[in-house]
């Protein structure tokens, strides 16, 4: 049987290795080593939409310059502490027609932008929710003169899917308060003489200083039969 005194040194001992374990903890978790999936509060941010009418006659212009952009969906989030602002905005240019692999389409370019004064941005993802079989989004990942990420790894580009998961997802590199995603590509139609209609949401994961945030930001895109 354990002398009392014994007992008390191994008492002793266990609660040092326990307060160091934690001590450890605490470091790997601040140093980031140790990940955790954060669970964020949701911000649904209002839909904004824009209505196209299929041209009778297309552009045939296919440089793409800030010039030829026609139209402008823009939605902003900024918190009520002016810690954390996100936008998000897509343009829309240049109507083709008969395109040997897609039919008709519709250019496209969307501008991801966050920042935050306290924290770091986490994530940010871009999704496309189709509603018909017949039209797909096409983010194009080699035209090296219009995707652009700044402080964010792009970890999954998934081109031409038509579900509702994310089709570009991004990680932010070493904790950073700002972050820019650019990409383009074309929304491409089936059926010449069909409507359609597109949401392309941005989600935005960021660390406000307090806990985790996602803003999900919707851009509603119907293109009309003329």
């Amino acid at each position: 049987m354990a002398t009392p005194k014994k007992s008390r040194k191994w008492i002793a001992f266990a609660l040092l290795f326990i307060v160091a374990l934690i001590s450890l903890l605490v470091v790997l978790e601040l140093t980031g080593i140790l990940k955790k999936s954060p669970t964020p509060e949701i911000v649904m941010v209002d839909t904004v939409s824009l209505n196209v009418i299929k041209p009778k006659e297309t552009a045939s212009v296919y440089n793409v310059v800030e010039s030829l952009y026609e139209d402008k969906l823009e939605t902003l989030y900024e918190d009520d502490n002016g810690v954390v602002s996100v936008n998000f905005t897509i343009f829309t240019y240049n109507y083709q027609e008969n395109w040997p692999y897609a039919g008709d389409s519709l250019s496209l370019s969307a501008y991801c932008t966050a920042n935050t004064s306290l924290g770091f941005i986490h994530s940010v993802n871009i999704n496309s929710s189709l509603i018909d079989n017949d039209s797909f989004v096409l983010w194009m990942q080699d035209w090296d003169y219009l995707a652009k990420a700044e402080n964010l790894n792009v970890w999954r580009w998934d081109s031409g899917a038509t579900t509702n998961d994310p089709q570009i997802m991004a990680k932010g590199i070493n904790q950073p308060n700002a972050t820019f995603l650019r990409v383009g590509g074309f929304w491409c139609f089936h059926d010449k003489e069909a409507s359609h209609s597109a949401t392309i949401t941005l989600e935005t994961t960021i660390f406000n200083g307090r806990g985790y945030i996602k803003t999900v930001m919707p851009i509603r895109l119907e293109v009309l039969a003329s």
